[in-house]
């Protein structure tokens, strides 16, 4: 397998979102064919969703069977990538801007760019995350209160509801398996909100008054308890809630522009949350690991000089230092005992 081509591919042919909900993966193309890699070489549904997609690029498919362990190695691969590649150039001032798409021009249309789904930290930004710790518990998790009552309606159609009862409308559409999406998009005259479901855009509101458009950016800050005064610089929050006795992971990433402010609200459910927060896991144990060489390495310094110091030195050394590196270790250790506990009870669970 050419990573670096597939990486290319998932930018360009087949997104992020939807290869990890259809365990997919665009291997190559030759000839005008796409060698698609399938997990599940008989998933319909996976297949449908990949010939529509490629046939807007007039590709034609050629399934192969692909191991479970290698879709999730490239795609673990493929998020590191995205996490480190060069940032954007700035976006060209109106007058450069050419024509934008129209999103209404065909019955389905894929969220292009990968970015969109917005794993990447904002290591230059104030973020804000409220995660569970690894003694979670389902039944303490907040409960997410959505109510919908125009379930059936097209969301272009319910303009003339009031902030609040819109986004609950808007949460019961993106709170479907996998990873939902709303994107709050702001003009100079107008607001726009673009929803879209696993990678591909389901419907889009047009010509949002700004008031009412602020008003649903608003809601989303009290959902996710951050202030309701504007943002100067970018502000990403998650917090996690449970939805339906499932779990779910409720991001927000509110952006300043010249204009205002606009937004972009992300649930990932099902597949989609626990591929997400294996990538955490990794991330987390591997900066763990990382902490705890780095002091015993200062700890082997520290013992090292203590030793070939005077008495009058060591006599100097601050005096709660010992015991307060004693509680440190107690805590570790409580929590290392804890993480054993719970590996093992999943151990035996599997």
């Amino acid at each position: 397998m050419n990573t670096e081509k597939v990486f290319q591919l998932i930018d360009r042919v087949l997104p992020f979102e939807a290869c990890l909900y259809h365990q997919i993966l665009p291997l190559s193309i030759k000839d005008g064919k796409l060698q698609l890699g399938m997990v599940m070489l008989d998933d319909v549904a996976a297949l449908d969703y990949a010939r529509r997609t490629v046939g807007y690029q007039n590709y034609s498919l050629v399934p192969q069977s692909l191991s479970s362990e290698a879709h999730h190695t490239t795609l673990t691969a493929y998020l590191n990538y995205s996490q480190n590649r060069p940032p954007k150039p700035p976006e060209p001032k109106p007058a450069e801007l050419s024509k934008k798409p129209d999103f209404h021009s065909k019955e389905t249309l894929i969220v292009e760019s990968p970015d969109e789904l917005e794993w990447e930290e904002c290591h230059q930004t104030d973020v804000r995350t409220l995660q569970a710790t690894l003694n979670y518990n389902q039944n303490a998790l907040p409960t997410l209160a959505v109510s919908t009552r125009y379930a059936e309606e097209p969301i272009a159609l319910l303009t003339q509801l009031s902030p609040s009862r819109l986004i609950q409308e808007l949460l019961g559409r993106v709170l479907g398996d996998g990873i939902g999406r709303l994107f709050f998009e702001r003009h100079e005259k107008h607001g726009r909100i673009l929803w879209s479901q696993n990678g591909v855009l389901q419907s889009a509101i047009e010509a949002v008054p700004l008031m009412k458009f602020q008003a649903l950016l608003d809601e989303l800050k009290l959902l996710t308890h951050l202030p309701v005064a504007p943002v100067t610089q970018v502000q990403q929050v998650e917090i996690e809630r449970s939805y339906q006795r499932d779990r779910v992971l409720v991001r927000l990433r509110i952006t300043p522009t010249e204009t205002g402010e606009q937004a972009t609200l992300q649930i990932l459910r099902g597949a989609a949350l626990k591929f997400y927060q294996r990538q955490q896991l990794t991330s987390l144990s591997r900066d763990a690991l990382g902490i705890a060489q780095k002091l015993r390495q200062k700890m082997d310094e520290l013992h090292s000089h203590t030793h070939s110091a005077t008495p009058l030195m060591v006599e100097q050394l601050q005096p709660d230092m010992v015991p307060a590196l004693n509680r440190v270790m107690q805590i570790v250790e409580q929590q290392l005992t804890e993480l054993k506990q719970i590996r093992d009870s999943y151990t035996k669970e599997g």
